[in-house]
């Protein structure tokens, strides 16, 4: 190939061009704080550089804080949430590190506290996903619908949710969800196909028939007609969805640098909808996040028990133990002693936990089971959204109706990960 001086030019100007556009992106390299050798757990992160300031995050073993600057025995760090905070020099080091800017988020996954149930915000750059949205006490509909309220008071851009996912048809995992189709374009839904004779169900599949666009898919079948038949008096009737590609192991492409594997689905008729539960990993910029809907290892057990033969958690491990691994864990069903074996949680190998609870009692059992706590605790870290549910009642600062006397609100549950590193679990209060 011959080309003259302004040929070549134009040849390199686009042959450079390309090589931009497909060479991993490097961000300039900047000073991070990290835990020296000799910490065990994590350093607290304080909003102020002193020991005894209140402390506002932790940094765990393994990541890292871009620091923004330094006083006399600390480092003034930047979360990645914008706030700063302070950790002491006697525990951290410092090295200069350069982090790759595309595909690593952030990614931010918001666990929403929503009283007695569960509901899952994930964000990244360029996508969004709710997986489950319900509660057996929260229950303010419309604008004051508690989950809706979150989402705009994090995110008050938003007008799409590409994935929403219900794991399950119980109350406490979809009673909310409707109002969410009020106010958000949703692009695909991923429902477990288990059908069960509820208002709340029957709204959600009607505000799905309803969705212009939408992309159903559950774990029944493949391009075919979704038909069910309510007969409550409040909700009654046929409805009717056509159904996309049905769930499938292949992994789902959520966005830059994340996917979700969705490692459990169940076609067949069970008589309690848990065992229906759509298990799913999300993995966000090389790092692990397992929401384990409520997916049990058998009846009521302590920890040591081991799975019973066909529970959910006993079929993960007999088919593929590996692909369970994760660096959070959302635990399964609210914490309760029909879930978490021991076996389970070694094959999980998770450092931090999270338990979506409230003061509404499962058949007379006010959930997380201290037993469950216990284990958990001593493995990692763990939050739980039912803190100070009581207080949470009378308070006038948080999404939804205040001082509405239920509770829900207060203790939304926060992770990140940047840059291949995770930050938190940490409470994240909110306010609309």
């Amino acid at each position: 190939m011959n080309l003259g001086g302004k040929a070549m030019k134009r040849f390199l100007i686009v042959l450079l061009s390309v090589i931009a556009m497909t060479w991993p992106v490097v961000a300039a390299a900047a000073p991070q704080a990290t835990p020296s050798e000799r910490v065990r757990r994590n350093v607290v992160v304080r909003d102020a550089p002193n020991g005894s300031a209140q402390p506002i995050e932790a940094l765990g073993r393994g990541e890292t804080l871009e620091v923004v600057g330094e006083v006399p025995g600390w480092y003034r760090v930047q979360l990645p949430d914008g706030r700063i905070g302070y950790v002491s020099k006697a525990w951290t080091i410092v090295r200069e590190e350069a982090v790759a800017a595309a595909g690593t988020g952030p990614f931010r996954m918001h666990v929403i506290d929503v009283g007695t149930g569960l509901a899952v915000f994930v964000e990244g750059p360029d996508f969004t996903l709710l997986y489950d949205a319900g509660s057996q006490d929260d229950l303010a509909t419309g604008p004051d619908n508690r989950v809706v309220a979150y989402i705009r008071a994090v995110r008050p851009d938003l007008r799409t949710i590409d994935h929403l996912v219900l794991s399950h048809p119980h109350k406490d995992h979809v009673e909310l969800m409707p109002d969410v189709f009020d106010a958000f374009v949703i692009r695909n839904v991923w429902d477990s196909g288990a059908v069960n004779q509820t208002r709340g169900y029957c709204r959600f599949l009607r505000a799905v028939a309803a969705e212009t666009g939408v992309r159903y898919h559950d774990a029944i079948a493949s391009n075919e007609v979704h038909r069910v038949t309510f007969s409550g008096g409040s909700c009654s009737g046929t409805v009717e969805i056509q159904a996309a590609e049905q769930m499938s192991a292949d992994p789902v492409p959520l966005g830059a640098g994340a996917s979700m594997a969705i490692l459990y689905r169940d076609a067949s008729h069970h008589s309690d909808p848990n065992e229906n539960t759509v298990v799913v990993r999300l993995d966000l910029g090389g790092r692990r996040i397992l929401l384990a809907g409520d997916a049990e290892g058998g009846g009521r057990q302590l920890p040591s028990s081991p799975p019973a033969a066909g529970s959910i958690e006993d079929w993960l491990l007999n088919h593929d133990r590996a692909a369970v691994a994760a660096d959070v864990l959302v635990v399964g069903h609210h914490g309760s002693l029909t879930s978490s074996r021991r076996a389970f949680l070694d094959a999980v190998g998770a450092t931090r936990f999270i338990i979506s609870s409230g003061p509404h009692p499962y058949q007379s059992v006010r959930l997380p089971d201290p037993e469950i706590v216990t284990e958990l605790e001593s493995r990692g870290t763990l939050l739980r959204t039912d803190v100070d549910d009581e207080a949470c009642g009378h308070a006038t600062a948080k999404p939804g109706p205040d001082n509405d006397e239920s509770p829900g609100g207060c203790s939304n549950i926060l992770v990140t990960v940047s840059g291949g590193q995770i930050t938190g679990p940490a409470y994240h209060p909110v306010a609309d």
